[in-house]
């Protein structure tokens, strides 16, 4: 049976402070990466909806000079 001591106490801390430091560690390095995705989908949803806006426009407006050209 382990025989538990001050000392042992002290080696099982620092063994969990490890551990907690390579988990933080871990979590920053993920959340950055997901940060970046989120910050990537963004600049497409922006730019696709910029196109379907210059779109729309390019279109009204052709439709609009369709309507009022003389027949």
């Amino acid at each position: 049976m382990d025989k538990r001591t001050v000392a042992s106490a002290h080696d099982r801390i620092d063994q969990l402070s490890a551990q907690v430091i390579a988990m933080k560690t871990e979590m920053d390095i993920q959340f950055r990466e997901l940060f970046n995705r989120t910050k990537r989908l963004e600049t497409i949803l922006i730019a696709c909806s910029a196109a379907i806006i210059a779109l729309a426009a390019q279109v009204s407006h052709g439709w609009m000079m369709w309507i009022h050209s003389p027949l």
